[in-house]
């Protein structure tokens, strides 16, 4: 479906699906990438719902946050990642996490670079 800005999301689904992914080096320049990286990936996923993402910092915890509408998604990308499920807060419907640390990057960049699946390649001559 379509990917929306954070807040339209929790608007239009305020009972989805989540993907918590607590970054360990919470700078601007690497949580700008790695939010590029996940966005990526599940766009790479076909997603069949509408989803999200956001940077969220709380206290001294920073998270890239992915809400999914549609539970299929959220655990085809969890499946991917190698998310574990978690006890789902009031807000969600599921929940799953990630620490997005220095292996789980690299993993996440080779899968972000991989051709969308469904796509044809055009032949050559």
């Amino acid at each position: 479906m379509a990917r929306l800005d954070w807040m339209t999301f929790l608007a239009h689904h305020p009972k989805a699906h989540l993907l918590a992914a607590p970054v360990p080096d919470p700078s601007p320049s690497v949580l700008k990438r790695l939010r590029r990286l996940m966005q990526a990936l599940i766009d790479g996923e076909a997603p069949v719902g509408d989803y999200a993402t956001a940077i969220v910092r709380d206290r001294d915890v920073t998270e890239i946050q992915c809400g999914f509408a549609d539970r299929a998604d959220a655990d085809r990308v969890a499946k991917q990642l190698g998310a574990r499920s978690v006890a789902a807060s009031g807000d969600w419907l599921s929940e799953r996490t990630l620490r997005l640390d220095e292996q789980a990057e690299l993993a996440l960049e080779r899968k972000a670079a991989r051709p969308r699946s469904g796509l044809h390649q055009p032949a050559v001559s």
